[in-house]
């Protein structure tokens, strides 16, 4: 069941993070390369993430996860008519005006419905798993790591094997035929729901916080939401902030995003993972030297040696993140408020993304914006002794 639960979690993620690049093969091109263009694309993917996270967290709350089953199998059917992902018929980018509106809304009709019907599965499912007769149902929230691994895959391989080797035609298709996959595999596990009822009543198999459990649990404060926010805002500035300085104050590297983003992935994993009580300790002794490593190298505007340069960032970029989502692991709610506690981790990585993505952009003349995360990474993360505390 477990392994059921973590491939089926596995393959949705790195669907989702193999039709971006994909799509962005197909579009992109025609506008150019430019920062704000896949800033631009970033600050939609994460509002559709946005709002399939909703869509999991209210149909979940109105429903319950069994009958649930019963609105998220349509969903995924509905995203049939829409593959394989092509560039629609009739759209050219304008020449005298700006693109980004073109852009959201070719978005919006070409990949809206496939990412906003995968992106709900990662909560869907946790919550799914959470009702089932298993030790480990009381805590779910192992499967989140499977969801970051799995979007580490799709990331990786696309620039690595897919985009080398395989046509846009081919790579459309080879989707298609991985989306169809993921269908059955959902619909496995939501035979493990229905079935649920029957196996409830096995004695000794109470869930610590299933919503069947008749112990009480308060719902999350807002004090506590916006922590979850925060938290959740400042890695999503950063990737964002540190993927434009390095690009354009350091070097121009192609596929550099990749990098800052795999380590943004790769920090979710191992914060939510066994042993990440053990590496938060250690970031957070390392990251104030990286700090004022960094505060050293921005006001000399040093741009050599370029090696040290960008480990020097992309080091304190990987405390900073882990810090912050080892804190939001250390604070996940019970099961019974897992769909909410994602849906506010998403609304932070959004407003990250918008800050750095349109507000910035007028509001700051500099890449002011990097180095303000910097900042506030320090403020929520590091904490008032010298290591973090258990939970």
């Amino acid at each position: 069941m477990v392994a059921l639960f973590t491939l089926t979690i596995f393959v949705g993620s790195a669907l989702l993070f193999l039709i971006q690049p994909m799509f962005a093969r197909l579009v992109l091109p025609t506008l150019g390369g430019a920062p704000s263009v896949w800033n631009t694309a970033m600050v939609f993917y994460q509002a559709v993430l946005l709002a399939g996270y909703g869509c999991a967290h209210l149909t979940m709350r109105w429903l319950g996860p069994r009958r649930q089953v019963l609105w998220q199998l349509p969903l995924l059917l509905l995203v049939l008519p829409f593959l394989p992902v092509a560039m629609p018929s009739g759209w050219t980018p304008p020449t005298e005006s700006n693109p980004v509106p073109w852009l959201l809304a070719l978005m919006t009709v070409a990949v809206a419905v496939p990412f906003l019907a995968v992106s709900t599965l990662s909560p869907v499912l946790q919550k799914w798993f959470s009702v089932l007769p298993h030790p480990r149902s009381g805590d779910p929230y192992f499967l989140y790591a499977a969801s970051n691994a799995g979007s580490i895959l799709g990331l990786l391989s696309y620039p690595l094997w897919i985009e080398p080797n395989w046509t846009l035609e081919q790579q459309a298709h080879g989707w298609m035929w991985g989306f169809r996959g993921l269908l059955l595999l959902v619909l496995a596990c939501a035979g493990c729901v229905w079935r649920r009822a029957a196996t409830a009543s096995v004695p000794g198999w109470v869930p610590s916080a299933s919503p069947d459990s008749t112990a009480p649990i308060s719902a999350p404060t807002a004090r506590r939401r916006l922590y979850w926010i925060v938290l959740a805002f400042v890695p999503s500035s950063l990737v964002l902030g540190v993927t434009t300085f390095l690009s354009s104050e350091i070097a121009v590297v192609p596929l550099l995003w990749v990098v800052p983003l795999t380590i943004y992935l790769l920090t979710f994993v191992l914060a939510f993972s066994r042993h990440g009580t053990l590496l938060a300790s250690m970031a957070v002794r390392a990251l104030p030297i990286g700090v004022v490593g960094i505060v050293v190298a921005l006001n000399l505007r040093a741009t050599e040696p370029l090696g040290w340069l960008i480990l020097l960032h992309l080091a304190v970029f990987f405390a900073a993140a882990l810090l912050c989502h080892w804190r939001l692991a250390q604070d996940r709610p019970a099961p019974s408020h897992l769909t909410e506690y994602y849906l506010w981790l998403s609304v932070g990585g959004v407003l990250g993304g918008i800050f750095n993505g349109l507000v910035a952009p007028v509001a700051f003349d500099s890449l002011a914006e990097y180095p303000l995360a910097i900042v506030l990474a320090c403020l929520v993360a590091l904490p008032d002794r010298s290591k973090p505390a258990s939970r």
